[in-house]
């Protein structure tokens, strides 16, 4: 049975793929244009479509394996997620190559636990599990999920690099019995609404129990960002982000730090 190319199909609906040799789309532009998130302005570079053609192939190839409920958070969002590129790309302005990136050139990979501050340590910890022990203390107080990594303030935002930006689309939790029901996230300290996470009910029959953002959360270059949860239950918490960090190549050459 041929793969899915769902990524591929959203994009070219968006007139964001097209086909053609390399030599080709390498002279081919998507031209700049400005977006808006949270009511700021932001501005998408100019990038040529074997870029987009790169980013395009290389989202699916790594999705089309997964749970096609997960490929299709991705799919769907592939446009967003292609904005965050472009919005690196203002200031590196050596386009998107992926795997073969280098350089100033971008990349990017799913979120990993290690790119985060583990949220119950007081120095600079990079989480090394999305697995969580909640404890009596933690419950019915806010809790950070997402937070400062460079000084490791409590409840301090991340803020993003001039070369990197992340997109956040969804929560998965794989826990069998989940303590987490809701959370916020807050942008250049400014709270967005409460979004509640009732993973008792999604999608136990696909095995994957995944809750969609009500909108995708991108975290542009410069901009800073937290996320704080909301624990009910003493338990394990074992939730992740599906979503992906934008970086420039010769940030992505460390194993360690990624």
């Amino acid at each position: 049975m041929a793969q899915v190319r769902k990524v591929e199909a959203v994009m070219r609906d968006a007139g964001l793929y097209r086909d053609g040799t390399a030599d080709e789309l390498k002279a081919q532009f998507i031209e700049a244009q400005d977006v808006t998130i949270a009511g700021k302005s932001y501005t998408l570079s100019k990038i040529s479509y074997l870029d987009a053609r790169i980013f395009t192939q290389e989202m699916d190839t790594i999705l089309v394996q997964q749970n096609p409920f997960i490929h299709e958070i991705y799919a769907k969002n592939a446009v967003t997620m292609f904005d965050a590129v472009r919005m690196v790309n203002v200031n590196t302005k050596q386009g998107f190559k992926g795997a073969l990136a280098s350089g100033n050139e971008l990349d990017f990979t799913l979120i990993m636990a290690r790119q985060l501050q583990d949220p119950d340590a007081a120095v600079q910890t990079r989480r090394t599990t999305w697995v969580r022990t909640i404890g009596a203390g933690m419950i019915a107080n806010v809790q950070q999920f997402f937070e400062d990594l460079t000084n490791a303030v409590a409840a301090q935002e991340q803020t993003m690099g001039e070369e990197e930006a992340m997109v956040w689309l969804a929560m998965y939790n794989p826990a069998q019995v989940p303590v987490v029901d809701a959370l916020q996230i807050t942008m250049n300290t400014e709270p967005f609404d409460i979004q509640s996470l009732d993973f008792d009910q999604v999608h136990i029959e696909t095995g994957d129990v995944i809750i969609e953002l009500k909108e995708p959360w991108t975290l542009p270059p410069e901009q800073s960002g937290l996320i704080n949860v909301h624990y009910f239950a003493i338990g394990t918490d074992e939730m992740r982000p599906l979503g992906i960090n934008i970086k420039m190549a010769k940030n992505l050459r460390n194993m360690l730090l990624p």
